[in-house]
């Protein structure tokens, strides 16, 4: 099921309302209600099991989690890139083109607000899982940016604060910048630069080789680097995310 209406949201579409979870008439409420049950599934995880039963199932529901956010969020950059080219083409009055992105921006500032409220269930979660892996195994919770890549700015780069040229500006990097940076949609990357982050064309940067590989014949290790991982990737996308809630979609943005 999950499945199905993530590859059924690549672009906007009506879907049912589940109350608390989208309102009447959202083109993007089938990826909402996702996104809310992933949220509850992830804070309904049982304790039960040993550390690295617990860690599997966590970084599952993590995964899934993360996979809703981005179908949610494409969704609603999808909404405004249709809203304006409906503006371009005259489907509808000129004067309405303020209000149809305002609404956007409403409900794009509605799932940011749901994914603060995930993020403080997870980050509740995160102290109580590295505090017992750091007493597992020491030093597992110390890797560098488990999962990303280590890289170098090719050239001056401009970051955006969502996956899309016309986007607007996350930040700047140099050339020679070194990031971290993890994938997106578009032939984008999620650059983070430690201080600043945003998305950027991966053509745009030189790979360098890892300064942290995972401990071979460590499950725990590797469990607790994923762990680590998709949590900081969650983190960063819902930080983006209210970045843009909160600048709004302008009409000449």
């Amino acid at each position: 099921m999950l499945a199905a209406l993530l590859l059924g949201g690549c672009v906007p579409q009506p879907g049912p309302v589940v109350a608390g979870a989208a309102e009447a008439g959202d083109a993007c409420g089938p990826q909402a209600v996702v996104f809310v049950n992933a949220g509850d599934v992830l804070g309904r995880a049982p304790p039960g099991g040993d550390l690295a039963d617990q860690l599997r199932r966590e970084n599952a529901a993590i995964e899934r989690l993360q996979i809703a956010f981005d179908a949610l969020l494409y969704c609603r950059w999808t909404e405004v890139r249709l809203i304006r080219a409906a503006a371009s083409a005259g489907d509808f009055p000129a004067g309405e083109l303020s209000g149809r992105l305002a609404g956007a921006s409403r409900r794009l500032r509605q799932d940011v607000g749901r994914g603060g409220q995930i993020r403080a269930v997870l980050q509740a979660r995160a102290v109580r899982s590295d505090a017992a892996v750091e007493a597992a195994a020491p030093g597992a919770t110390r890797v560098t940016r488990p999962g990303a890549t280590r890289a170098m700015a090719s050239a001056p780069l401009v970051l955006r604060q969502r996956p899309d040229a016309g986007a607007g500006e996350a930040g700047r990097l140099a050339a020679g910048a070194e990031v971290f940076l993890r994938p997106a949609v578009g032939g984008f990357v999620l650059a983070d630069a430690g201080g600043v982050s945003g998305y950027a064309p991966g053509s745009g940067f030189t790979v360098l080789p890892a300064l942290v590989a995972a401990a071979p014949g460590d499950p725990l290790r590797s469990l607790a680097a994923t762990n680590i991982s998709r949590r900081d990737a969650f983190l960063q996308s819902l930080a983006l995310a209210e970045r843009s809630g909160l600048q709004g979609f302008e009409p000449g943005s």
